[in-house]
């Protein structure tokens, strides 16, 4: 049987390890927050990409703030793909077509997402993209300082940020916890150089180097337009980036029931399958961590403490503990504070707690089980 100040070092170590990695994470982040961004008049023109699949609910506030937007109107056109809607999205789109030139109805000649955004890309008339989800909201600068930084910094793909707003509920706040987490992994990861993480809510690319990846061609996922993109980019050499500026980010509404929390999350996590690279050993080891020092924290009993190498056994647990806990809540308050929210270390703590149960729990469940998105399964 292993000593168990010898599976206590161990877990110290990895513990260590991990607090150095979210540490990184957030000091990049908070310098890149810091930035001063100087304005430019070089804009270059975009075109946004709006798949969408019954959203009448909720495409005209996004077609608003799209309209809104901070450039002259002829350097924004929007893209609407109507992926088999069975409700009034046409009826909106066109009704608005004819008072805004610039907005294009297009029905997806594919099925999926991943269809409607390519079948948007092949219309559109410039080279820079924007993808927003259907059911987001952004501020006027949005496009504006998308495009300034796109063309500024040459980029081929650029990772955005996305706000989840809490409905003031429990299942609310814990989402926002949770995607505040997230977030930071994906922005901390991509500052450091090394993206994995992105959001199809809130993503620009270029149109030519979609095109040169060969887009979504034999993706069996039906969600992941995000995630695989970037695996695709950064494969073929592209030159990618990230960009921590509130002015670019897009909000979006949290599940409103637990149902809808788990079949996304159910979702979420079967995709991840399909990525490669060091990004899903990171994501289990984050999750079993927890699940580790919960084993060597019960296994230890009033024997091992009082053995003449207890107290040591017993101070490095306590540190594997602590090393997990103040990063992770360091991480997400930054995080927060970035994105304007409320932060309280206690709730973060707890839906800390929540996720480490929930969220092993839903990998091991998305292996068997696949549900439908909007009707669709999510492998095909």
């Amino acid at each position: 049987m292993i000593a168990p100040v010898y599976i206590a070092f161990v877990l110290f170590g990895a513990s260590l390890g991990y607090a150095v990695v979210l540490t990184a994470w957030r000091e990049r982040l908070r310098k890149a927050r810091a930035e001063e961004r100087a304005p430019t008049e070089d804009a270059p023109p975009v075109s946004m990409v709006v798949p969408a699949r019954n959203a009448e609910h909720t495409l005209v506030p996004l077609l608003q703030d799209l309209n809104a937007q901070d450039l002259p109107k002829d350097q924004v056109q929007v893209i609407v793909v109507d992926d088999h809607s069975s409700d009034g999205t046409a009826g909106i789109v066109l009704g608005m077509v004819a008072r805004w030139p610039q907005l294009q109805y297009k029905p997806n000649v594919g099925e999926g997402k991943k269809a409607a955004i390519a079948c948007g890309v092949k219309d559109a008339l410039h080279d820079v993209i924007i993808l927003t989800d259907a059911d987001a909201r952004c501020g006027r600068q949005r496009v504006r300082v998308i495009a300034e930084v796109m063309a500024k910094d040459r980029l081929d793909l650029l990772i955005l940020p996305v706000r989840t707003a809490g409905n003031g509920t429990f299942l609310g706040r814990l989402q926002e916890e949770e995607q505040a987490a997230l977030l930071g992994m994906a922005m901390g990861q991509a500052l450091l150089g090394r993206p994995g993480l992105a959001y199809g809510a809130n993503l620009a690319f270029r149109r030519e180097a979609f095109e040169a990846v060969g887009g979504y061609g034999g993706d069996r996922f039906a969600s992941g337009d995000d995630v695989f993109l970037v695996q695709r980019m950064r494969k073929a050499g592209k030159t990618l980036g990230v960009l921590a500026d509130m002015d670019a980010l897009v909000t979006v509404e949290a599940e409103p029931t637990w149902r809808g929390f788990l079949t996304q999350r159910l979702r979420w996590a079967g995709k991840m399958r399909g990525v490669r690279g060091g990004m899903p050993w990171m994501g289990l080891f984050a999750l079993f961590l927890p699940w580790a020092l919960c084993w060597a924290s019960v296994r230890l009993t009033a024997a091992d403490i009082i053995a003449p190498d207890g107290v040591e056994t017993l101070l490095m647990v306590i540190f594997g503990w602590l090393l997990w806990v103040v990063p992770t809540t360091a991480l997400v308050r930054e995080v927060r504070r970035m994105l304007g929210q409320r932060r309280m270390a206690m709730v973060t703590v707890m839906c800390q707690m929540l996720f480490t149960v929930y969220a092993p729990l839903v990998a091991i469940l998305s292996l068997v089980y696949h549900p439908r998105w909007k009707g669709r399964r999510v492998v095909r």
